[in-house]
């Protein structure tokens, strides 16, 4: 076991600093240091390691400076490392002690101390995920520096990748040292946004500016509606700023030292931050350790720590603002959603998905992937596919069903929550043989791993509509309604995995004169399951939509709200 550096304990606002912090670095490398008890399990490290520059690189060996970092990475039981100024050489080194991290490698340059490290002269940046095989990550790398500029081109790499049982991009980046006028982070924010579609993200590495300068404001003001960050030493009132504190805030730009100042001889600038995106993440820590791995000081390495945020899921809602919505297909092939609001109505729609879901099987109804929000299932043609929410509905890059992925073609199928009570989604499937319960699995690759189980037998299936209302009797079970071809609407309690007792009858409406029948639960927020129905058009171009609202034993009158055109929409879930 490695001897320990002595560690304050984590402060009341989450921030802990090496106790050599503003010590001289000796040419041996300082031992690593365990994360304290309680540290949050979400675990990040950057570090600008200097592997080029004449006045900082490590005069260490390969194997001697690749070890000492090993065991800092390792200490810190760290999800995501995101190293800066890496010559190839390094990377190389460090990837052969860390066989269970995948890694992206991005360099547009040669330097030609890099060749120090090894033959390959290249020079970089790095980012290195935990517990992935390579395959499990998509990796990605832009240039970020504003067109014109003649200096060093400086750029952000990311990869999509599993972490702690959620889907996240995670980031790191090296940016000039610069003039707002040439400033890099609008560019940067933008690919961060395009790249994550709403994913949680964790972006950190050397920023070269601090957080008050006016350089990261495009970064702590975000781009409205879907991307902001807060950093992880923002809440350590020890480095509050005489107006934060006086004004009461909580959250202040600034946070502890991690840059050398030469002029004066000590850690001075805070240049190494570590933003997440708040509706992600909580219970920010952040603490900065000074490795000894260069031979005079440069950079601290920055430590950081974070929970994931349980969000409450209400059935039926993409959204995220606690209201269920609707998908329709159109009949052009495009998906939309129609976001609920309150009073039992939904809000104008917009489009999710531009083609390629006619005749498809839409449906939503579960977190198949684990980052708290409900999910879209889509059977189109043979095969089935999940669609991850990635925020306020919009829809990730779709994934194939494991286990399942094809066979579906003689299907109907429908997410209709949690059938057999065991916490995770399930789906069912109607065919000519019955209805069959589907059980599923939730996780970064989200399958049907078991036997499908017969809810109820016979061709008479064929001809219902089955929707999916949710927990109708609060017994922590999905519950099924189905509209038969006489029009009856039935409701058949979940009895788990097993063939499902007798119907009750709760209304009619017949096809004739409503084409779709729906449903997306409690839609009026009374604790009771409601109907949707389209009325038949009596003239080109008309078809209205329906809102029947549940009472417990049965539906009461339509009630009319949405107008004209739900004539062109093929499906309502």
């Amino acid at each position: 076991m490695r001897a320990r550096t002595a560690l304050r304990g984590w402060v009341a606002a989450g921030l802990v600093l090496a106790a050599s912090l503003f010590g001289s670095a000796p040419m041996t490398p300082a031992a690593s240091a365990e994360a304290p008890a309680g540290t949050p399990p979400v675990r990040i490290l950057s570090y600008n390691a200097c592997g080029n520059a004449e006045n900082c690189q490590s005069e260490m060996t390969t194997a001697a400076w690749a070890d000492g970092l090993q065991g800092h990475i390792t200490d810190w039981d760290s999800d995501v490392v995101a190293l800066q100024e890496m010559c190839k050489g390094q990377y190389d080194a460090l990837r052969g002690r860390l066989p269970g991290y995948a890694g992206v490698w991005a360099s547009k340059q040669k330097a030609d101390r890099c060749g120090k490290w090894g033959d390959d002269k290249s020079f970089g940046q790095v980012l290195l995920i935990k517990g992935v095989q390579q395959t499990e990550i998509t990796p990605m790398s832009a240039e970020v520096t504003p067109d014109g500029f003649t200096g060093e081109k400086r750029s952000v790499v990311c990869a999509k990748a599993p972490l702690d049982g959620r889907t996240v991009l995670a980031c790191g980046t090296h940016l000039r040292q610069d003039a707002a006028t040439q400033n890099d982070t609008p560019a940067l924010m933008a690919r961060i946004d395009g790249w994550a579609n709403g994913l949680p993200v964790v972006m950190t590495g050397d920023f070269n500016s601090v957080p008050r300068h006016t350089n990261l404001d495009p970064v702590f003001a975000g781009l409205p509606g879907t991307l902001s960050f807060e950093e992880a030493s923002g809440r350590d009132q020890q480095y509050f700023t005489p107006e934060c504190t006086a004004s009461g805030a909580t959250v202040c730009r600034t946070g502890a030292p991690t840059a050398w100042d030469s002029a004066n001889g000590q850690y001075g600038p805070k240049f190494d931050l570590a933003l997440f995106t708040p509706q992600d993440f909580g219970d920010l820590r952040s603490s900065t350790v000074d490795t000894h791995l260069t031979k005079a000081p440069d950079h601290l390495l920055l430590r950081t720590a974070a929970s994931f945020r349980q969000r409450p899921q209400v059935p039926g809602d993409l959204t995220g603002d606690g209201l269920p919505d609707l998908l329709a297909v159109q009949a052009d092939g495009s998906l939309r959603l129609y976001p609920g609001i309150a009073g039992g109505r939904f809000g104008a729609y917009k489009v999710i998905g531009a083609s390629g879901f006619a005749g498809a099987d839409v449906s939503h109804r579960g977190d198949w992937t684990g980052d708290g929000r409900e999910d879209v299932i889509a059977r189109i043609g043979d095969e089935l596919w999940i669609y991850p929410n990635t925020g306020q509905g919009r829809l990730g890059e779709r994934m194939p069903m494991r286990e399942r992925p094809t066979g579906w073609g003689q299907a109907t199928v429908l997410a209709v929550g949690d059938i057999d009570g065991d916490g995770q989604p399930d789906l069912v499937g109607r065919s000519g043989g019955g209805l069959f319960l589907h059980r599923g699995t939730v996780g970064t690759v989200p399958a049907l791993p078991r036997d499908a189980v017969a809810l109820s037998a016979g061709s008479l299936w064929k001809d219902y509509d089955i929707l999916a209302p949710g927990d109708v009797n609060k017994d922590g079970r999905s519950d099924l309604w189905a509209r038969g071809a006489d029009g009856k609407l039935l409701q058949f309690l979940s009895a788990g995995a097993a063939a499902l007792p007798g119907s009750t009858e709760l209304g009619s409406a017949p096809a004739a004169s409503h084409p779709l029948a729906g449903t997306v639960g409690d839609l009026d927020g009374d604790g009771r399951a409601d109907l949707l129905l389209t009325t038949a058009p009596q003239d080109p171009g008309t078809g209205d939509l329906m809102f029947l609202a549940g009472t417990g034993t049965g539906l009461a009158q339509p009630v009319r709200i949405g107008e004209n055109g739900w004539r062109w929409i093929q499906s309502i879930r």
